[in-house]
Order: C-alpha cells, then sequence, then structure tokens
C-alpha cells in the first residue's frame, strides 16, 4: 500500500501500489495514479495524475496539469502544479504558472510565467 495526496481536494487516500486508479474517500471524485510520457500532441482542459508526466522533445501539452513530478523536454502550454518537483531541459518550453516544491530549469529553457516554488500554501494563488 502507499499514500497519495488526491489532485482535486488535496486529501491522503491509502491505495495499492499496483493500482492505476481509484476514487478519493473524502471527495469521490476519481484519481489516476498512473504515470504519463507524452510524445506527441496532447489537449485537454486538465491533465491530472498522482504519478508522474513526462513531456517528451516532441511531445506538446495544451492543459492545466496536475502531476507528482514534471519532466518537460517539449512544449507546455497551461498552468502546471507538480507536488514535488518540475524539471525543465533546455529543449523545453512553458507557458503558464508553475507552482512546486522544487524546481530544475537547464540553462536554454524557457518559461513563461510566475513560479511558486516552495510548500503549498503561502503566497500561492
Amino acid at each position: 500500500m502507499k499514500r497519495v495526496l488526491c489532485t482535486h481536494c488535496g486529501g491522503e487516500c491509502e491505495v495499492a501500489d499496483r493500482a492505476m486508479s481509484v476514487f478519493c474517500s473524502h471527495c469521490r471524485r476519481r484519481l489516476i495514479l498512473e504515470d504519463f510520457r507524452i510524445r506527441s500532441y496532447h489537449a485537454v482542459r486538465e491533465f491530472a495524475t498522482c504519478g508522474d508526466i513526462v513531456v517528451e522533445k516532441q511531445g506538446t501539452v495544451a492543459a492545466r496539469i496536475t502531476a507528482g513530478n514534471l519532466v518537460v523536454r517539449g512544449r507546455v502550454q497551461g498552468d502546471v502544479r507538480a507536488r514535488d518537483r518540475i524539471e525543465i531541459t533546455r529543449s523545453g518550453e512553458v507557458r503558464g504558472d508553475l507552482s512546486a516544491r522544487r524546481l530544475v530549469v537547464e540553462s536554454g529553457a524557457t518559461i513563461r510565467g510566475h513560479c511558486h516554488i516552495g510548500p503549498p500554501g503561502e503566497g500561492e494563488t
């Protein structure tokens, strides 16, 4: 068993190690637990997972993103919230506001937006 935070309400849920999705015991909304690797164009209103997202060099995501960790090698257009870490490589481009505990930006990466780095809460909008 492992513990995850709900991407909707922030409540802590205990889930089976091999589970792909569950319903939050607090808000009853569906939680996706999978990791994703984006290699093409992906446009949705919101892209939320308790797992990790990797946007490959040829990938583009047009959506508001919520994830455990995010690695951007391609393009992201939309606000991003990661529970732990956002990494933007030299080929990565993000157009939107970022919020995470840690941010890693390689030389040559592009960010067009505001950044909130640190524990969630203070100063975050």
